[in-house]
């Protein structure tokens, strides 16, 4: 079963992905597009902590939705 700090994780880490992905000279023009494309509409760091801490705190589940990563876990 995915973790709500899981799924905050991997959104995190899909972002880094994409934003490599969309910078890099090596990867097709077409696959770079599609990352810069998907990137414009992709939650920014600091709106992925707010909507994860906001999950949390106005809904009070802790086994759904998002968690805020924990300093010492990221990675």
């Amino acid at each position: 079963m995915t973790t709500p700090f899981e799924r905050t994780r991997a959104l995190r880490q899909a972002g880094e992905l994409l934003e490599r992905l969309a910078k890099r000279e090596d990867v097709p023009a077409d696959v770079r597009k599609q990352a810069q494309g998907v990137l414009r509409h992709y939650p920014e760091q600091w709106v992925l902590e707010a909507m994860a801490e906001d999950w949390q705190k106005f809904t009070g589940d802790k086994t759904f939705g998002l968690a805020p990563e924990s300093d010492g876990l990221r990675g």
